[in-house]
C-alpha cells in the first residue's frame, strides 16, 4: 500500500494520535451521569485515545475514562509518553496543550495552526495545515475501524463498564 503524500515528509512523525467517544448506556447514578455525559454527543460517552503509525496501522490505544477528562489529560494518564524517545514528532488534529509535556520529554507536537489575528496564512503555513488536515484523515479511518465492530455500533451496557477496557483492548 503507497503510503500518503504527508507522511513522506514527515519521516520522523512517530505516532498520530487522536481522541474519540464511544456511547454507553445512560448510568442510574447522578454523579455518573454528569462524569459521563458529552454536551458534543449529547448522550452519555466513554473517551479514549488511539495511537497510529504512518501506514495506518493502530499502534496504541489509551483505557477509556469518563468523557469529562480532558483531551490533555487523557494523553498524560495514557503513558503514551513513556514509549516515546527524544526528538520524537507526536502529530495530532489539536493538542497545543500538550506541548509543553512532549518538550520536557524532548519531543516534538506537529499540529495544525489556526488563525488567530491574520486573515490568511501564509504559503508555506497553509500547505503544511494541508498535509496535517490530510493525516487527520487517516486517523478518523483507524477509528471507524474500531467502531464497526458490533459492539460499539449501540451504545455500551452499563452492565459491561466493569470490564470495557478488555473489551475494547481485544476488539483492536
Amino acid at each position: 500500500m503507497p503510503r500518503p503524500m504527508a507522511y513522506s515528509e514527515n519521516k520522523d512523525c512517530r505516532v498520530i494520535v487522536g481522541c474519540t467517544e464511544f456511547p454507553i448506556q445512560k448510568p442510574n447514578n447522578l454523579a455518573e451521569q454528569q462524569m459521563t455525559f458529552s454536551f458534543y454527543k449529547n448522550t452519555n460517552t466513554l473517551k479514549g485515545m488511539i495511537g497510529i503509525m504512518q501506514s495506518g496501522t493502530i499502534s496504541f490505544i489509551s483505557p477509556l475514562y469518563c468523557v469529562s477528562i480532558s483531551d490533555k489529560e487523557l494523553f498524560i494518564k495514557s503513558q503514551l509518553m513513556d514509549l516515546l524517545e527524544p526528538n520524537d514528532v507526536v502529530m495530532a488534529y489539536k493538542g497545543s496543550e500538550t506541548e509543553q509535556e512532549l518538550q520536557k520529554i524532548s519531543c516534538k507536537l506537529k499540529c495544525p495552526k489556526f488563525l488567530k489575528d491574520c486573515i490568511q496564512f501564509d504559503a508555506t503555513d497553509g500547505i503544511e495545515n494541508c498535509k496535517i488536515s490530510n493525516v487527520r484523515g487517516t486517523v478518523k479511518r483507524a477509528i471507524s475501524r474500531i467502531k464497526i465492530y458490533k459492539y460499539f455500533e449501540v451504545p455500551i451496557p452499563y452492565t459491561s463498564l466493569h470490564n470495557i477496557n478488555s473489551i475494547f483492548f481485544n476488539v483492536v
